[in-house]
């Protein structure tokens, strides 16, 4: 390990992460593929308190919920997230405390306290819905600052599978169909709802499309799209240079940016 490297890493010791979007639209795996795991995080108070995982479960009430609590993966523990579950209902007061912690961790003067990236996770298996009013408030009225945020289209699959039946509806044959629209959904999907997002006041600073979670379970599958959209995001050289250190498994991104392990 180099000197640059070094005075780096006293700089940054850890990448502190915002993962946002709702219940089962793929969140935990997501991470876990990113910390190169398949066990479930442990999560922590702002005391640094371990809590128990049962009391902050998708299933129970969201008053247990907490921005504050830190998830973190023994395989990789260079990395913190914090879970908002989305604006369901169109809470406004879960809105205000979203926008009071980006706010506040993103200027956060403590390199160990600040927010570095988020990452909105938005379903396509239902492209119609992508941008409901809770996430269009989002992306038109929530100012992220210097906090990059990368739009990740989830559950992919199911919008080539939208695209098919498009194209068969049109009269095409079922295989046939299915070729054109692997080929060409990534495509459509950009161009006609993205482009919603896009154009918002607040637009992500990039996006990524991910399979399902069928396919982002095999062992085989990665994030490294998500992790290269996020590296190239970051405008801190020191923050880059740590947020490349710490994957455990892409040496293609430690070649783009030149980072030496």
């Amino acid at each position: 390990m180099d000197d640059r490297t070094l005075r780096l890493r006293r700089k940054y010791s850890q990448f502190r992460v915002l993962v946002m979007g709702k219940a089962n639209a793929g969140k935990t795996t997501i991470l876990q593929k990113v910390c190169n795991t398949t066990d479930q995080p442990k999560i922590y108070n702002s005391k640094g308190e371990e809590i128990d995982l049962s009391a902050v479960a998708p299933s129970r009430e969201r008053g247990d919920h907490n921005i504050e609590n830190e998830m973190i993966f023994e395989a990789n523990r260079r990395f913190i997230f914090h879970d908002s579950r989305g604006f369901e209902c169109g809470s406004t007061e879960e809105f205000k405390i979203v926008q009071d912690f980006i706010e506040r961790r993103g200027r956060e003067r403590a390199s160990r306290r600040q927010l570095h990236a988020i990452w909105y996770c938005l379903p396509t298996d239902n492209a119609h819905r992508l941008l409901t009013g809770a996430e269009a408030r989002f992306f038109q009225e929530c100012d992220p600052g210097a906090v990059p945020v990368i739009a990740i289209y989830t559950k992919f699959d199911d919008f080539v599978l939208q695209t098919q039946q498009f194209f068969m509806s049109q009269g095409w044959e079922e295989n046939d169909a299915f070729n054109v629209a692997f080929n060409c959904a990534s495509h459509r999907f950009t161009n006609v709802y993205a482009k919603v997002i896009n154009e918002t006041r607040f637009p992500p600073s990039g996006d990524v499309q991910l399979q399902g979670k069928n396919y982002m379970n095999k062992p085989d599958t990665s994030c490294n799209k998500l992790l290269e959209k996020t590296a190239d995001a970051l405008g801190d050289d020191a923050l880059r240079q740590l947020f490349v250190c710490i994957q455990n498994n892409n040496l293609d991104l430690c070649g783009k940016w030149g980072v030496k392990r």
